[in-house]
């Protein structure tokens, strides 16, 4: 069980490393970014796998050998609770070693005290055994079934974590304002399956963003962002519509569809000088900076001679100094109200041939075109500095889902119904041992003794002992009349005795 323990903690530390670095099944754009902002580290970290902790090797290691502890302390524990529950309660021995113990005598004969005492310690809830001129009672074991429930409710966890993961998946996906996107594996910007699932398991349905809106507090802080989401099946037919949030999914044959992120797609076109139209316009789809709400993209020209690469950055709301904290000289308003696309522009080879982020320029080959930035605003066109025209036609929103399928919910919902079976016994029962005895103690009179042990609650089990005494005693037929130091005593002596 300590080994469980230390690998318990160990398993909760390393998954903390899942939330001080951007996860690949989580968020990839982040990852990406990463690489970016840390291009000495990020390979290092990626070796390490820390850009996929649940999934790494070493994390299934501890996984797998929390299991086989926990499964090595269960075994003999049940085995032992077994044995218990199949033999009889032991004898008491020599009640005088007990420090908890009562008695009293009564005018009932030995059987008959016997037989109250028998009675009370089955309302009680006592397993009893008999014995020649004793009798035997425990109770509390539902604590060590509930203990051992516990502990099986953490194995079925474990199982139901790694079920969903092996036969479960995880993906990406942005959809933008208008368009309907298809459930099928081409359609993921990012796909995690588990080791046991294929493609071919993907559930056939359409998801269609109708419309995004996002709004903020005063401070500029983000408030909510919402999109309004209908789910179709293969021929068009809706199958239902909700308002997917942050914290509130939808459902569509299994998959969860959680609202994850968000950006803006610029609709930018370019001509050369004589107006031949080098690239229709077409929906560029940027990266969002959370913290200051700007975008980032690119649009790659490779029709011209030479090629032509544009850096995107896109403004919600651009406000320049003296109006900027800090006295930057611009900064960005996160509301949508004077959107500004930024164009810095360069030309040569685009190394169109190598594979590379659609959210950036290689510019190992490439040289500014330009002394300065070309900015545009929706509807706007402007002429770059070898002529050609880059128009900005129109905005869209775009939305990122996270896709998940987790067959193992429901094996975890068992999980955390046996936990809480188990864990609330174990708190409240109590083990107990108690042996009474009736011995003759002279013409018409008989001595009952009790004593007892507890496992847990000692404190208050002296209370309970003389309270059973006294239930004993009444059941008897009440204590034999005369002085009260020749009755006997229903208290428990004194602890120093």
């Amino acid at each position: 069980m300590r080994t469980a323990l230390v690998l318990l903690v160990v398993l909760a530390a390393a998954s903390i490393l899942g939330s001080l670095f951007p996860q690949e099944g989580l968020s990839p754009q982040r990852v990406d970014q990463y690489f970016l902002d840390h291009p000495a580290l990020a390979p290092v970290l990626e070796r390490l796998g820390l850009f996929d902790v649940f999934g790494s090797a070493w994390y299934m290691a501890i996984y797998l050998a929390l299991l086989g502890a926990l499964v090595a302390c269960l075994v003999p524990r049940t085995r032992a609770l077994v044995r218990v529950l199949r033999s009889r309660p032991p004898r008491g021995g020599d009640l005088a070693r007990y420090r908890t113990r009562a008695s009293f005598d009564t005018p009932a004969t030995p059987d008959q005290a016997m037989a109250a005492a028998r009675q009370v310690l089955c309302r009680n809830r006592f397993r009893l055994a008999g014995y020649e001129g004793e009798l035997a009672g425990e109770k509390g074991y539902l604590r060590e079934v509930a203990s051992l429930l516990f502990h099986v409710s953490l194995l079925v966890l474990l199982v139901g974590l790694a079920y969903g993961k092996g036969y479960g998946y995880r993906g990406q996906a942005a959809i933008v304002e208008g368009e309907t996107w298809a459930n099928a594996r081409v359609g993921y910007d990012s796909f995690s399956p588990g080791r046991f699932f294929g493609p071919e398991r993907l559930a056939p349905f359409q998801l269609r963003l109708d419309d995004f809106t996002n709004s903020f507090y005063p401070n500029n802080t983000p408030r909510e962002f919402v999109s309004r989401l209908t789910a179709l099946d293969l021929d068009g037919r809706e199958l239902q519509a909700q308002r997917v949030a942050p914290n509130r999914p939808m459902t569509v044959d299994g998959v969860r569809i959680f609202q994850s992120d968000y950006g803006y797609v610029p609709v930018v076109g370019v001509r050369d000088k004589a107006g031949r139209e080098l690239l229709a316009p077409q929906e560029v789809l940027t990266l969002r900076d959370p913290a200051s709400e700007w975008s980032t993209g690119a649009v790659k020209v490779t029709r011209s001679d030479p090629q032509v690469g544009l850096e995107l950055t896109m403004f919600t709301g651009l406000v320049t100094a003296p109006d900027c904290p800090g006295g930057a000289p611009f900064c960005n308003d996160p509301r949508l109200v004077r959107p500004v696309l930024v164009v810095l522009p360069y030309q040569g080879d685009l190394r169109a041939d190598r594979a590379q982020s659609v959210f950036t320029l290689d510019r190992t080959r490439l040289r500014p075109l330009g002394d300065r930035p070309v900015l545009l605003v929706p509807g706007q066109s402007k002429e770059l500095a070898n002529g050609m025209v880059v128009s900005f036609t129109g905005l869209k929103q775009y939305s990122v889902f996270t896709l998940a399928r987790d067959p193992g919910v429901p094996v975890v919902a068992v999980a955390a119904a046996l936990l809480l079976l188990g864990l609330v016994p174990s708190l409240y029962v109590t083990r107990r041992r108690i042996w009474v005895r009736a011995t003759p103690a002279g013409p018409g009179a008989t001595r009952v003794e009790l004593a007892g042990l507890a496992l847990q609650g000692k404190a208050a089990f002296e209370g309970e002992l003389a309270r059973l005494a006294r239930q004993v005693q009444r059941g008897a037929g009440g204590l034999l009349p005369g002085p009260p130091e020749d009755r006997g005593t229903l208290d428990p002596p004194d602890r120093s005795s």
